[in-house]
Order: structure tokens, then C-alpha cells, then sequence
């Protein structure tokens, strides 16, 4: 049975995603679907997802699974389940900067239609340190507002967490230099160093700003772009430019397009995010897996 003709629906909550929690829509859109006569279930504990995804994946009646929260929450049910199972995205989080890509519904009646009629597109899946992620990765200044969030988190993230974080950042972030390896074409080669660096799959970031609008999503490449400066001041500039949308016309950016990446600090400092999460530290390394992710869209 294809996942057209299949009726079991799993619907996987993150109750911390967002200011407040989601889990009254989730609950709503279990009901929507129920009433339709699918077969549904819905939890909050990622391993029991991954079971009950296994065996109905197992016995051919997985539909979809359904990711009610934000982006983060997207890229944890992604490593848990077959790139092959369509998953469906269900933006409860702060951001949801995946369903801006995909204009997806943000109410349970506008996601019921899309799980009846099953419109599908495809993104590339690349692997970080072990860890898959869709959208983007970046090591520097912003992964460091990022690790500050995600250590003082306790539950619902609101975008003040996010403005305090960026003020304790600029008052401690150091700047480590970064040394840049891509492999294009098939063969590793030095791209310099930089003291930030973003990678690229989807063309989005937080808080609506634009880096790198051109990347393309199903290309098997990253859209990678580097920022120098080493220190507190150029650091600072270099954030008002990203932030302007102007850094594209500076002399301390470059950009170039890679299927691998791997970045690493002689400091021994610096760290990474993976679609607005917390990744960890450095080194870093990420490839192409060589498959994509199966999404379903609005038909």
C-alpha cells in the first residue's frame, strides 16, 4: 500500500514550540482527521513516534507523519524516521521558516486538505556531524545567540529570549577565526577562513531577513557565505549589514556553492546551529546524503 492509499496518520506535538503552547490545535487537528476516518495518533514523546511510525511504516498503512511545532521539531522527527515517509508540516514554533518556503496553513482546516490530497515536494536532506537538517547551518555569532537560548530554555521560547540573547552575544561572543574546506565537483579544496559562515539548502532565515535568496533546495548544494572580521567592532558592523540586508555588497563577504563542508577553529572555540537549534560544537562536518526529504504541500 502507498502512502496514497494508506489511512494511519501520525501526528508528532512538541508542547514547547512557540510562545504558547500548540497542543490545542494539535488536539484539533487530530479530531478534523478522526472525524474523516483516518486512523489517527498523536503524541509528544519523539521515541513513542518512532515506534508506532516503525510498525505502521512496517505493515504499509503510514500516511504521513505530521510535525506539529517549529522547525527544530521538523529536523528532530526527520531523524527519526525514513526519508521515504512523507512528512507533513504542521507550524506551531516561533518562526517556521519551512513553512514560509512551502506556504503552508497554519490552522488544522487548512492542513486537513493536504494530508486528503497528498501533493508532494521534495528537498534535500544533508547530514551535520552525524545530525540531518533541511534548511540551513551557520557557525558563529548567531549559533552562539542560539546556544545562549537553548541553555537558559526552560519552556516556551518568545522573540525577547531571542533580543536578550543577542545582547549577551555581542557583549562575550570573541570571534574565533574559521578555517572553510568545500568540496565541489568531487574534490576537497581550502575556501579560506571567516569568522561567521553560513550554509545554505533553503533560502531562509530568522526574523525575515535575506542572506542568500538564491539558494535552491533540490540542487544537491549548499549556498555557503563567509564574513570576516575578527573582532568585537567589525563583528558588530558585520551583523548590522546582515541584518540590513546589505552584507552581499561588502568586501569582507564571499560566497560559492559546495555539496560538503567542514569547518574548524584552531582557537578551539565556536560553535553551530541546525535549523534554528543548537547543534553543538566545533569541528563540523556536512555532506550531501544523497536523498531527499518527501513534504507534503498544498495541492
Amino acid at each position: 500500500m502507498n502512502a496514497t492509499q494508506a489511512r494511519h496518520v501520525v501526528i508528532s506535538a512538541n508542547p514547547k514550540s512557540g510562545a504558547k503552547s500548540g497542543l490545542e490545535k494539535a488536539q484539533r487537528l487530530k479530531e478534523l482527521l478522526a472525524n474523516e476516518g483516518w486512523q489517527v495518533d498523536l503524541t509528544t514523546d519523539l521515541d513513542q513516534m518512532q515506534r508506532i511510525v516503525e510498525g505502521s511504516d512496517l505493515r504499509g498503512e503510514l500516511r504521513t507523519v505530521i510535525s506539529a511545532g517549529g522547525d527544530g521539531t521538523a529536523t528532530a522527527i526527520l531523524n527519526r524516521i525514513p526519508s521515504r515517509v512523507p512528512l507533513t508540516i504542521f507550524p506551531l514554533g516561533s518562526e517556521n521558516l519551512l513553512a514560509q518556503e512551502l506556504k503552508l496553513p497554519r490552522e488544522p482546516s487548512g492542513v486537513l486538505p493536504m494530508v486528503q490530497q497528498m501533493a508532494t515536494r521534495q528537498l534535500d536532506l544533508f547530514r551535520a556531524n552525524g545530525s540531518l537538517f533541511l534548511l540551513m547551518a551557520s557557525v558563529g555569532f548567531d549559533a552562539q545567540v542560539v546556544r545562549i537560548v537553548h541553555e537558559s530554555r526552560r519552556s516556551h521560547i518568545t522573540r525577547w529570549a531571542y533580543r536578550f540573547a543577542i545582547l549577551k552575544a555581542i557583549q562575550s561572543y570573541r570571534w574565533p577565526s574559521l578555517s572553510i574546506e568545500g568540496n565541489r565537483q568531487g574534490r576537497w579544496e581550502s575556501l579560506g577562513t571567516c569568522h561567521w559562515l553560513f550554509a545554505f539548502n533553503v533560502p531562509r532565515y530568522a526574523a525575515g531577513i535575506h542572506i542568500i535568496d538564491d539558494a535552491l533546495g533540490d540542487d544537491g548544494l549548499l549556498d555557503v557565505g563567509m564574513l570576516t572580521g575578527g573582532n568585537a567592532i567589525v563583528g558588530l558592523w558585520n551583523y548590522l549589514r546582515v541584518a540590513l540586508g546589505t552584507h552581499r555588497t561588502s568586501p569582507r563577504w564571499k560566497e560559492c556553492r559546495v555539496s560538503a563542508l567542514r569547518v574548524v577553529s584552531s582557537q578551539g572555540q565556536g560553535g553551530y546551529q541546525l535549523d534554528g537549534d543548537w547543534g553543538g560544537v566545533l569541528p563540523l562536518e556536512i555532506a550531501h546524503t544523497g536523498t531527499k526529504a518527501t513534504l507534503v504541500v498544498p495541492g
